[in-house]
């Protein structure tokens, strides 16, 4: 399902490269929800655009949600085609799935940040055609996207080296077995790191994590470090918010595609509210 999504995705963005008052009829008469426990503003106007853009209605609804009740999924689904959620837990997005009778997307919880994790992938695909032998530099706090990209990396033939914590305060992320369990089977690399210097190694994709205001100093990056520690072609990404830890120079490098990541955010969406309401790739 991962790459028939990507492709989809990407050929949708070849074909249609402004969107801007766009509109397609597949989803005609669709409703999608949107359905979050905390505002995701980002991920929420993405959706919302891909379901204008296919010619489906969109609902927004924030609320504390009681997810454990049974009758929740079962509820919402009669009155949507697709629900997109975003929650803080995510054992009850599962639970959630397992009673609705519409498909159920998770855009973001405790445990992944699919949307984001699969348009950066997408962006990485646009600029070197696949992810195979493709390394990948995690470089700040812990966030439910380097979960995402624990699993798709070596599920799409990457390797992937992180560093998310300190000797002091060491963190696993929460699927990292999961992770080693897959390269395993797809002879790729997973690194947990202790340096800057041993995550930047060769890397050709570099994403700096969120902003921490009490990590500034610990993972402070700029194009010199990345130009000192790689001889390769490399794309930098940075998951947003940022702070001072990311300069200006290499925020705005040439190098430098988190724009293009998160305009990709719409054509995940789409393709992704297509496979799972009509089963159409573009």
């Amino acid at each position: 399902m991962v790459m028939d999504v990507l492709e989809s995705a990407l050929q949708l963005k070849c074909c249609l490269r402004d969107t801007h008052r766009k509109r397609l009829e597949i989803l005609a008469d669709s409703k999608v929800m949107i359905l979050q426990e905390v505002n995701e503003p980002f991920l929420n106007m993405a959706v919302s655009k891909a379901a204008t853009l296919l010619g489906a209605y969109d609902v927004n609804i924030i609320d504390n949600l009681v997810w454990e009740e049974d009758y929740m999924g079962r509820i919402f689904s009669y009155m949507a085609d697709a629900i997109f959620v975003a929650t803080t837990t995510h054992m009850c997005v599962q639970r959630f799935a397992e009673q609705s009778s519409v498909p159920v997307l998770c855009m973001r919880s405790r445990t992944h940040a699919s949307i984001q994790s699969l348009a950066t992938i997408m962006s990485t695909i646009e600029e070197f055609g696949s992810l195979q032998n493709v390394n990948f530099a995690y470089y700040g706090s812990p966030h439910p996207v380097l979960n995402s990209y624990l699993l798709l990396c070596p599920m799409l033939g990457a390797n992937i080296r992180f560093k998310c914590c300190c000797q002091k305060c060491p963190v696993s992320p929460l699927l990292f077995k999961a992770s080693e369990d897959i390269t395993s089977k797809t002879n790729t690399e997973l690194k947990e790191c202790l340096s800057k210097e041993q995550v930047l190694k060769d890397a050709g994709v570099i994403i700096a994590g969120p902003t921490n205001v009490k990590k500034v100093d610990e993972f402070k990056l700029c194009v010199a470090d990345i130009e000192a520690h790689t001889k390769c072609k490399w794309l930098f990404f940075h998951t947003i918010p940022r702070g001072s830890e990311v300069d200006d120079s290499l925020f705005n490098h040439e190098n430098s595609r988190t724009f293009d990541a998160f305009e990709n955010f719409q054509y995940i969406a789409a393709a992704l509210m297509c496979y799972v309401i009509k089963d159409h790739k573009f």
